[in-house]
Order: structure tokens, then C-alpha cells, then sequence
């Protein structure tokens, strides 16, 4: 019998709007077999058929009850979990399922309590004897590598301040909406000044001014892993903001409109609304293909002196959806290739460099610029720029 000598990795939800791209990314590592799963087993067959290497299309539900042992059946090297919104897994269900069945595990959550508690999981984790990371996406993947070139120059950071502003002309997955519009009103904790304050998703409607071609953009407050993440990691810090919205200005004052109004336990949100507000905004008029993130850090450079950075990276033309998938694909390709293999469960919170999770971006139109900003917005000076 000849053993199989590629790599396998299964992809859950592997069909959607991040798994499909993060397996398109995959597949040109070489002597990997890609497996995209999920609950329909056509999609995940078509989506399989699509990709160029070898690849492989199956059924499988992530909540089921004997899930341990069809992934241990699967003999994986890798499991990359997409199938949201992960603010339903608090129970951690497929990571679990990973840990029983001693599959190395990656996943792209971006809800705050699922990727700030998942270190929990690392003593089974250990003695399982695997991999396992949460949080492999923008956030606070992306964030935490950008922070961590920041502080090359500033060592000492006391403020950090993120948005991202999606692009309005591209498609959204339903889990992705409905996550964002189920959250508004919810109530979290977020450092200000050194004091622990609550705010609330839909909060502090604002402008943020992005470079061209995106824009001035309104954006809220909501809720992400970084929020406690940068005060846990960076004991220094007295402020950690982060905000985000969507385009046009007029669909982002509804949402605002409608935190406030669950807030005041009026029925503003719902998932039949989170069902209707996704076919509502992919139909709603304005906005634009260009979107971005931006991360601001104010602190203290090599001389003690008071200083600012401000990074960039935009998705133009449509390409914005790519970069919350690079991540994933950059820690897979690093784990498949022995590069970083630390036993345990934990938050990929620096675990990649900013220029790992560019390579993956290097065929779409994805620019980035790093700027030091002075008293004045004028007096700004860029960095970088790359493509």
C-alpha cells in the first residue's frame, strides 16, 4: 500500500466567504490536499471542483455529536475553522472535537470572549500534544502584527485605536451580517484613559478619514478581541478604541439608530432582521469597491519622546474580502512547512509578521502605508507604501 505523502487539511465551512478564499490561497502550497466541508455537501464539492490543486469536497456539520471521530477518521494535518459566527461557540465545540481527536486547529473568530478565553483550552491542548490558535484573521491577527512593527520605533505604546470600513460593492456572508447586526446594543467593557468604561456595538457614531480611494467613512463602536488583548499584552497601554461600519453614511445611522433603540429593549435586532438587512444592504445604493483598517498607536519612541504611527491597508476594486483571509493562510502555511508548531491553545496575537500575511496578498490590489503623524494631520509623513 503506498502511504499518502500530502499534507491534508480540511477547511470547515470552507465554501464561504472566507473558507473559499482561504483555500484558494492554499492551494498553491504544494503536495496539499484540500478538503472543504460543511452542511452542503454540493457547495462544498463545487467549491472543491474550482480549486486547481487536488482537492475534495464533504459534508460535515460542525455540531455533530460524533464529530471527534469523523475528523479523526480524516487522518488531518491541519483543521481551519470558518464556519461561524463564533459567537455561538462559546461551548469551543469543534475545538474540542480537535483536541479529542488529536487534530492540529486554526481558526478566523473574531468575537472577543471565544478568542480571549481560548487559552483555557491549552492544557488539554498540551497534552493532546497540538497546535492550536484562535483569532487568525484581522483581528487581532493582522492588528497585533502591525502593533508589534510599531514598536520597533515606539517600545512603549499607551493608546491604540483601530477601525476598519469595509467596502459597500462586494459580497457579504450572512454569518458575517448577522453576527454584526445581532451584536448592536450588546454592552462591553473598553480601557479609556486608564479607566475601565462600557460602551456598546452601534455606540459613538464618528468619522474616520482613510487614505484615497476610500475616504471619510462613519464608523461605531463594537466589540473585538483587541479590546482586552492590547491592555493584556501591553501593560503600558491607557486606551484601546475600535470601531467599524458600513457604507453608505445613511445605512450606518440606521444601524447606530438601531443599538440604541435595543438598548431600550425595543426589538431593533433580531436574526429575521439580521436576514433582512443582509439582502437590504448588498441592495442598498452608494458606497463603493474600496475598503480598509487602520491602526493608530500613540507612545513613546527610543528617547523617551512622545510620538504617533498610523498604519494602512486598503482593499481596492473589491479585493478588501482577502485580507481577513490572509492571515489564516499565512499561520496555515507557516504551521504545514514545521516553521511554527508551539504546543497549547492560544490567541494569534503576534504570532505572524506583517509581511507573512502580505505575501498572501500579493495578487490583489492591496496597498499599505505606514505614516508618523505630528501635532497637525498636515504634518503626517509616509513611511511606506507597498503594493
Amino acid at each position: 500500500m503506498v502511504k499518502n505523502l500530502k499534507k491534508r487539511v480540511l477547511i470547515l465551512g470552507g465554501y464561504g466567504n472566507f473558507g473559499a478564499r482561504i483555500a484558494q490561497m492554499l492551494s498553491s502550497e504544494p503536495d496539499l490536499q484540500l478538503i472543504i466541508a460543511g452542511h452542503d455537501k454540493f457547495r462544498a464539492e463545487l467549491c472543491a471542483s474550482r480549486l486547481p490543486g487536488l482537492a475534495e469536497g464533504l459534508r460535515l456539520e460542525r455540531d455533530a455529536i460524533n464529530l471527534a471521530g469523523q475528523l479523526k477518521a480524516l487522518h488531518l494535518d491541519l483543521l481551519i475553522h470558518c464556519a461561524g459566527p463564533f459567537q455561538q461557540q462559546q461551548d469551543y465545540g469543534v475545538a474540542r472535537a480537535c483536541i479529542a481527536s488529536g487534530t492540529p486547529y486554526i481558526d478566523i473568530a473574531d468575537a472577543r470572549r471565544y478568542v480571549c478565553d481560548f487559552h483555557r483550552l491549552s492544557p488539554a491542548a498540551q497534552a493532546a500534544g497540538i497546535t492550536m490558535v484562535a483569532g487568525a484573521s484581522s483581528l487581532p491577527a493582522l492588528s497585533s502584527a502591525v502593533l508589534k512593527e510599531m514598536q520597533r520605533e515606539l517600545p512603549t505604546l499607551h493608546a491604540v485605536d483601530i477601525a476598519i470600513a469595509p467596502a459597500h460593492r462586494i459580497v457579504r456572508g450572512l454569518a458575517t451580517v448577522r453576527s454584526g447586526f445581532e451584536s448592536l446594543g450588546e454592552g462591553f467593557p473598553l480601557l479609556q484613559n486608564g479607566t475601565w468604561r462600557e460602551s456598546f456595538a452601534g455606540n459613538h457614531l464618528r468619522r474616520v478619514s482613510f487614505a484615497h480611494p476610500v475616504g471619510e467613512r462613519w464608523l461605531c463602536d463594537f466589540d473585538v478581541p483587541d479590546l482586552e488583548l492590547c491592555p493584556r499584552e501591553l501593560p503600558q497601554l491607557h486606551s484601546a478604541r475600535f470601531a467599524t461600519g458600513l457604507q453608505p453614511r445613511t445605512l450606518q445611522t440606521g444601524l447606530a439608530l438601531c443599538a440604541h433603540l435595543a438598548r431600550l429593549s425595543l426589538p431593533a435586532t433580531n436574526p429575521r432582521l439580521a436576514r433582512l438587512g443582509h439582502k437590504l444592504a448588498a441592495h442598498w445604493p452608494g458606497g463603493s469597491s474600496h475598503g480598509g483598517m487602520l491602526v493608530r498607536a500613540d507612545g513613546e519612541n527610543q528617547r523617551g519622546e512622545a510620538a504617533s504611527l498610523q498604519w494602512q491597508i486598503l482593499g481596492l476594486n473589491g479585493d478588501g474580502p482577502w485580507i481577513p483571509a490572509a492571515p489564516a493562510a499565512a499561520l496555515a502555511r507557516k504551521y504545514l512547512r514545521g516553521d511554527w508548531r508551539a504546543v497549547g491553545a492560544r490567541a494569534c496575537w503576534q504570532l505572524l509578521t506583517v509581511d507573512e500575511i502580505l505575501a498572501e496578498l500579493a495578487p490583489y490590489s492591496v496597498v499599505t502605508a505606514m505614516e508618523r503623524l505630528g501635532p497637525q494631520p498636515s504634518d503626517a509623513q509616509t513611511l511606506a507604501l507597498s503594493p
